[in-house]
């Protein structure tokens, strides 16, 4: 039976898997944009998302716990 109203997740545990998921996600396109840069330079745009994928990747990291995947 479902429960309505009340989320299978607490607020720790929501933020975590929320970031997780970010994290996982962004460090997949990363590996696209890097592997795009490398085989087809110079490309100033996504050198540019390049580097905000990093930010975000590194930013994540720094907030997830040991712990976490």
């Amino acid at each position: 039976m479902v429960r309505r109203g009340k989320s299978l997740l607490d607020d720790g545990d929501a933020r975590r898997f929320a970031i997780a998921t970010v994290h996982e996600e962004t460090s997949n396109l990363l590996r696209i944009i890097e592997e795009i840069c490398h085989r087809y330079p110079p490309n100033d745009d996504l050198n540019f998302v390049r580097y905000l994928l990093r930010m975000i990747v590194a930013e994540t990291k720094r907030t997830m716990r040991p712990d976490d995947p």
